[in-house]
Formats: C-alpha cells, sequence, structure tokens
C-alpha cells in the first residue's frame, strides 16, 4: 500500500512539475551567430579599421523591416535594388567583444543572382561591409591556394567567405586537421591579414 501510494504522489508531482512550465514561445530569441565584424564607429577610418578585424561572436536579435532604421534601409535598397526577400538583425556585441558598445550595427542576409549574403550597416545608414560564401578553393585566386598549399598541408577546408569593404578584398578561410583548427584572413595576393588557431 505504501508503495502504491509512493507511485501516486511521485506521477503527480511530475506532472505538476510539466504542468508549471510556462515558458512562453511566441517572443523573440537571441542566437548567437557569427559576426563578420565589431561594433561601433565614429568616422570613416574607424568603420573601415572594424570591417577589417577578426570574426567575432555577438548576438543577432531578428528584427522586423519596419524596425530597420530607415537611413539603413535606403542604403540597402539603393545598393541592391534587385533582392525582393531579407532577414533582417540587430547586432547586439558581447562583453568580449572589447569595442565600446554605444552603437549597434544592423546586418541583413539575403541572396542576389543566386549567391547568399550577409551586409553590414552602422546606425547612421553607412555601409560597412559584405561578405558571401565561396563555394570551394577552386574560386579562391591562385595566390591564397598557393599560400594554403604550401602552409597547411593536409588541411580540410570546412568554409571560405569573401569578404569586402571600402578598401579591400579578403577571404576568411576555417580549416582543420584532426584536432588542430586555424581560422585566416587572407588578402588576394596570399598575404595574412589575421591568423587564429584553436
Amino acid at each position: 500500500m505504501k508503495m502504491k501510494n509512493f507511485v501516486i504522489v511521485t506521477l503527480i508531482s511530475g506532472i505538476g512539475l510539466f504542468s508549471c512550465d510556462n515558458t512562453r514561445k511566441d517572443t523573440v530569441t537571441e542566437t548567437t551567430v557569427p559576426a563578420p565584424i565589431d561594433t561601433v564607429a565614429s568616422d570613416a577610418a574607424t568603420i573601415t579599421t572594424i570591417a577589417q578585424q577578426a570574426t567575432r561572436d555577438g548576438n543577432g536579435i531578428v528584427i522586423k523591416n519596419d524596425e530597420v532604421p530607415d537611413t539603413i534601409r535606403t542604403s540597402f535598397t539603393t545598393k541592391y535594388p534587385r533582392v525582393k526577400k531579407s532577414e533582417w538583425y540587430r547586432y547586439q556585441p558581447v562583453e568580449e567583444d572589447e569595442m565600446k558598445m554605444d552603437d549597434s550595427y544592423y546586418y541583413v542576409r539575403f541572396n542576389d543572382n543566386g549567391a547568399d549574403y550577409t551586409t553590414w550597416y552602422n546606425n547612421r545608414g553607412e555601409w560597412v561591409k559584405t561578405a558571401t560564401k565561396v563555394p570551394g578553393n577552386k574560386n579562391l585566386p591562385d595566390a591564397v591556394n598557393k599560400y594554403i598549399n604550401v602552409n597547411y598541408p593536409g588541411y580540410t577546408i570546412e568554409e571560405i567567405s569573401k569578404e569586402n569593404d571600402k578598401d579591400m578584398d579578403m577571404y576568411e578561410i576555417k580549416m582543420n586537421k584532426g584536432d588542430s583548427k586555424v581560422k585566416l584572413k587572407i588578402l588576394p595576393n596570399g598575404k595574412v591579414f589575421k591568423r587564429k588557431r584553436n
């Protein structure tokens, strides 16, 4: 009898725990997304410097089209007039960014002419940078492939992105060989701009 009562009490407790979960499922959630740049810029030179820095993680919050400042939407539609579908995010830096956090960036993901892009703007509507995935190392400049072949033999390329800002193009290449992981930011001429090992 005692065992039967114990089982009943346990079942009722379990049901109570499940029924008390009133977590809202319809709220906007923050997701950690790769962000090609950091935040904050006070002038054009600073914007360029920020756009050239290594990737950092932050919180990208999905926002509705009408939540994007008019200056940013105008800048985007002027630069990419053919794009009909896009998804906007407000970037919130994390403390580890080691940047001032008094300015927010916005970025938009979209497809143009069959390629996926991410484009960044500061909150004044100034274009900061655009990144797109590169399908395989056969689409890299010869100098970049040569550098990888000489310096990272046996590594497998996981992902390649081409980034463009106001001053330069560069490639971000993620590679691995067993437990060794490397992320390169490399210029089209084969010069390494930034290197990170895990």
